[in-house]
C-alpha cells in the first residue's frame, strides 16, 4: 500500500513537471504537440492524484493502522459517517485534497481557455507542482515505523490512536471540503492576473476571471459561515467568531477576494483600478498561502486551539509563499507602467465612489487582521512571542462596519460616472422607516451609541437595498444578487450586535432532581446522565418556562483521547432569542465518613445494619502507568441481600490514592483506609450518604445565556449565500 501510494504521487509529480515544461513550450512555440504533451500530463497527474485519494480512502475504511496517517486520525471505533471526515483530518489529506480540486479545475480550464491562454495553465500546474513535492516530503502512505522509530518493522497497531472529539461533528463533513474549494480555487484567479501580466494584456482578463472570483468568494464565506455555526453549537463558549488565528487565516482572503470582486466591476465599467485589481489578485492567493504556513508550520500552536503542531515543512512552507510571490512582484513591476490610473467621475456623489469606499473599508480590515494574525510572527523575532487580543480585532472592525454599511446603503441609487442620486424618495423612506425601528430598540433596551449608530445603517441598508432587490427580482432575477447579499451583511451586523453586545448569563447550580430559578424567569432540573445517539453521555435537563417544559440535553462526557471533558451546549433556537445552556462541571455527591472496620482475609465483622467480608487481595493496573495497584476483594450483607465490591488503591505521585466504590441497594460507599502487608489486613472506611434533607445530592454546574436576535446572524448569512450565487448564475450564464 505504501509503495503503491507513493509510486502514485511520485508520478503525478513527474507527470505535472512534464505539463508544467510543455504548457511553457506551447506559448514559447505554438507547437501543436506541445500542447498535447501537456494535456497528457495533465492527464496522467490527474489519475495518479485520483488513485491515491481513493487508495487512501480503501487504507482509512480497511484500517490499516501501518499508514501513519490512518493510525494518527481513525480508529476501528470510528462510525463510517467519520472515517470519511478522517481524509482531511491532517496536513497530509488536505493537500491531497486541494490537489484533487486543483484537477477540477484545470479540466474546466482545458474546455475553456488553455488553447488560447497556456500560461494560464503553466501557472496552474507550477502551483500543482509545488503542492505534490510537499506530499512527496510528507506522505500520507508513510508506515508508522518510518516516523515512529521505537516501532518495529511490519508491525501492526491493534487499533489507531482516534479521531479529535471536537472533530467527531457532522460538521466536519461538510465544513472543511468547502473551506479547501474555496482556497484552492483562488488560484485559478491568480494563474489568470499572472498570465495577464505575462502577456501585458490588463484589462480583458476580468472577463474570465469574474466567475472564478465570485465563485472563490462565494465558497470561502460559505466555509467561514458553516465553520462559526460549527463553533456556536457545539464548542460551548457562548460564541461563533473567536478571532482565532487561524479563523482569521480563512476570513483574510475572503476579505481581500470581496474587494477584488468589487474592484472588476469598477474596472469593468470605468477601465480604472487596473493596478488595484492586479494587486488585490495576488494578496488574495498569497493570503491563502501565508495562512496555510501559519497554521502548519506551528508557529501559532500556542496561539490557536486549531493550528497544526510543528512541522518539518516549514522550509517548504515558506518557500512556497516565496516563489509565488516573488513571481506576481516581479511580472507586477514589470508592467507597472502599462496600467492606466484609475477614473472616476467628477463628481463625489458617484457610484463607484461609494464602492470604493466600501472597498478600502474591508481592505484595511483584511490587512489589520492580516498583521494582527501574523504577530507572533514578528513579536517573537523581536522576543517573545505574542498574540493581539480579540478587542483589538473588534476596535478595528466598527470603524470599518459604519463606512462599510454606508457604501452599501448609498451606492445602490447612485448613478455611474456621475454625480446623481436617484430615487429620492426611496431614500427619504428607508431613512424614516430605519429610524423607526432604531427608535423602537432603544425603547426595548439599545443604550450603547456605537450599536445605535450600527443598528439604524444596518437597517437603513436593508430598506434601501431591499427596495432594489425588489425592483429586480420582478422583471431580471438574477440581477438582484448583489443585493441580496447587502441585506444579508447588514442583517448579519445586526445580530452580531445585539447577541454580543446585550447578551446576557447567568451561572447556575443545579441539584439533582431540583428546580432551580434563574434569572431569565424560567426553572432548570437536572435529572440524571444518559447516552445519546452517539453513544456519548448528556444531561438530562428539564426547562420550564411558565406553562410550557421542555428538555435540554447537553453533551458532558470524559474523553479519553484529551484525557478531560468534553462539553457541548443545548441551544434552544428562536426568532427573537436563542436560549444556550452549557455545562460547566459535575460534582458528585459528598459522602461523609461514617465507620472504619479492619479484617484479615476471610474475616467478617458487622457494622451497623450490614456485616463486611474481607475475601483476598487482588494485585494488578487499576489506572494506566500505575503500577502499584491493590483491590480487596469484599462481600457486604445488608438485610435485602449481598453484593460484591473491590474498592482499589494505588500510587499516584508518590501517594497512596484510593477510590469510593458504591454499595448497590444502599445508601452507604466503601474505600481502601490502609493496607498492613505484614498482618495481610486491610481497614476499609465505610462512607455515608446521611438521610433525609441532609443527603447530599449529585451536582452540575452549568451557564444559561440569552442571545437576543441571533437568528438575524444566521439569516443574514443565507441572504448572503443565496445572493452570491445568484450573482455567479448570471455571470456564468448570463440571461438572453
Amino acid at each position: 500500500m505504501m509503495i503503491s501510494g507513493i509510486l502514485a504521487i511520485s508520478i503525478a509529480f513527474i507527470a505535472a513537471a512534464v505539463s508544467t515544461a510543455a504548457y511553457w513550450l506551447y506559448y514559447r512555440e505554438q507547437d501543436d504537440r506541445f500542447y498535447q504533451l501537456a494535456n497528457i500530463g495533465f492527464a496522467v497527474m490527474s489519475v495518479s492524484l485520483v488513485f491515491s485519494a481513493v487508495l487512501l480512502y480503501i487504507n482509512i475504511f480497511a484500517h490499516n493502522f501501518q499508514l501513519n496517517y490512518v493510525y494518527s486520525y481513525t480508529s476501528s471505533k470510528l462510525s463510517a459517517y467519520y472515517l470519511i471526515s478522517t481524509f482531511w483530518a491532517g496536513q497530509e489529506g488536505t493537500f491531497l485534497l486541494w490537489l484533487v480540486f486543483g484537477v477540477v479545475y484545470g479540466l474546466v480550464l482545458i474546455k475553456t481557455i488553455a488553447r488560447k491562454q497556456p500560461l494560464v495553465m503553466f501557472y496552474m500546474m507550477l502551483v500543482q507542482l509545488f503542492l505534490l513535492l510537499i506530499l512527496l516530503k510528507k506522505s500520507p502512505f508513510t508506515m508508522i515505523w518510518n516516523v515512529h522509530t521505537e516501532v518495529p518493522v511490519g508491525f501492526m497497531p491493534s487499533d489507531g490512536a482516534g479521531l479529535n472529539p471536537l472533530l467527531q461533528n457532522p460538521w466536519m463533513i461538510i465544513h472543511p471540503p468547502i473551506m479547501f474549494i474555496g482556497y484552492s480555487s483562488t488560484m485559478v484567479v491568480f494563474a489568470l492576473v499572472l498570465n495577464a501580466m505575462h502577456v501585458r494584456d490588463l484589462l480583458s482578463w476580468i472577463k474570465n476571471a469574474r466567475p472564478w472570483v465570485i465563485f472563490s468568494t462565494l465558497m470561502l464565506g460559505t466555509g467561514i459561515i458553516l465553520g462559526g455555526y460549527w463553533s456556536y453549537v457545539t464548542l460551548g463558549w457562548g460564541g461563533y467568531w473567536a478571532w482565532d488565528p487561524v479563523e482569521n487565516a480563512s476570513l483574510v482572503p475572503w476579505l481581500f477576494a470581496i474587494v477584488l470582486l468589487h474592484g472588476l466591476i469598477i474596472q469593468s465599467r470605468q477601465k480604472g483600478l487596473v493596478k488595484t485589481n492586479l494587486v488585490l489578485a495576488g494578496l488574495t492567493f498569497i493570503a491563502v498561502l501565508w495562512g496555510s504556513f501559519l497554521t502548519r508550520s506551528g508557529v501559532l500552536a500556542d496561539f490557536s486551539v486549531h493550528s497544526f503542531a510543528e512541522s518539518d515543512l516549514n522550509i517548504y512552507l515558506m518557500a512556497f509563499v516565496g516563489l509565488f510571490a516573488g513571481i506576481f512582484l516581479y511580472l507586477f513591476f514589470r508592467t507597472f507602467r502599462l496600467a492606466d490610473s484609475p477614473k472616476f467621475a467628477e463628481g463625489i456623489l458617484s457610484r463607484e465612489t461609494f464602492i470604493l469606499v466600501g472597498m478600502m473599508s474591508v481592505l484595511l480590515t483584511g490587512i489589520v487582521v492580516f498583521l494582527g494574525t501574523s504577530s507572533p510572527i514578528y513579536t517573537g523575532l523581536l522576543g517573545k512571542p505574542s498574540n493581539v487580543s480579540a478587542g483589538f480585532y473588534n476596535t478595528v472592525s466598527i470603524p470599518a462596519a459604519i463606512f462599510l454599511l454606508l457604501s452599501m446603503a448609498i451606492a445602490p441609487i447612485l448613478a455611474w460616472k456621475v454625480s446623481e442620486l436617484r430615487n429620492k424618495k426611496s431614500v427619504l423612506l428607508s431613512a424614516v422607516a430605519a429610524l423607526l425601528v432604531t427608535i423602537l430598540g432603544v425603547v426595548l433596551g439599545l443604550t450603547k451609541i456605537i450599536s445605535i449608530v450600527l443598528i439604524y445603517l444596518s437597517t437603513f441598508t436593508v430598506f434601501l437595498n431591499g427596495y432594489v432587490a425588489v425592483s429586480f427580482l420582478k422583471k431580471h432575477p438574477r440581477k438582484s444578487g448583489a443585493y441580496l447579499a447587502h441585506i444579508g451583511v447588514a442583517l448579519m451586523i445586526i445580530g452580531i450586535i445585539t447577541s454580543s453586545m446585550y447578551d446576557s448569563s447567568e451561572k447556575v447550580t443545579l441539584p439533582v432532581g431540583e428546580y432551580q430559578p434563574t434569572q431569565f424567569g424560567y426553572e432548570i432540573e437536572f435529572s440524571n446522565f444518559f447516552k445519546g445517539s452517539d453513544g456519548k453521555e448528556r444531561a438530562k435537563l428539564f426547562v420550564r418556562d411558565g406553562d410550557k417544559t421542555y428538555q435540554a440535553d447537553p453533551q458532558f462526557y470524559y474523553s479519553n483521547y484529551t484525557k478531560s471533558y468534553m462539553l457541548s451546549p443545548h441551544v434552544t433556537v428562536g426568532f427573537l432569542k436563542d436560549v444556550y445552556i452549557s455545562p460547566i462541571s459535575f460534582l458528585p455527591a459528598q459522602y461523609k465518613f461514617d465507620k472504619s472496620v479492619t479484617l484479615t482475609k476471610s474475616e467478617s465483622k458487622k457494622v451497623g445494619d450490614i456485616r463486611v467480608t474481607f475475601n483476598r487481595f487482588i494485585v494488578g493496573n487499576h489506572i494506566e502507568n500505575s503500577p502499584m495497584t491493590v483491590k480487596a476483594d469484599v462481600t457486604v450483607e445488608f438485610p435485602r441481600g449481598e453484593v460484591s465490591v473491590q474498592p482499589a488503591m494505588w500510587m499516584q505521585d508518590g501517594k497512596r490514592v484510593s477510590d469510593e466504590v458504591e454499595i448497590p441497594q444502599s445508601d452507604y460507599r466503601l474505600k481502601i483506609e490502609s493496607i498492613d502487608a505484614s498482618s495481610g489486613s486491610v481497614t476499609l472506611a465505610l462512607l455515608t450518604a446521611g438521610e433525609g434533607a441532609n443527603k447530599p445530592k449529585d451536582i452540575l454546574a452549568i451557564e444559561v445565556s440569552e442571545k437576543p436576535l441571533i437568528s438575524l446572524l444566521w439569516i443574514g448569512t443565507l441572504f448572503v449565500i443565496f445572493g452570491v450565487l445568484l450573482t455567479l448564475v448570471d455571470r456564468v450564464k448570463p440571461a438572453k
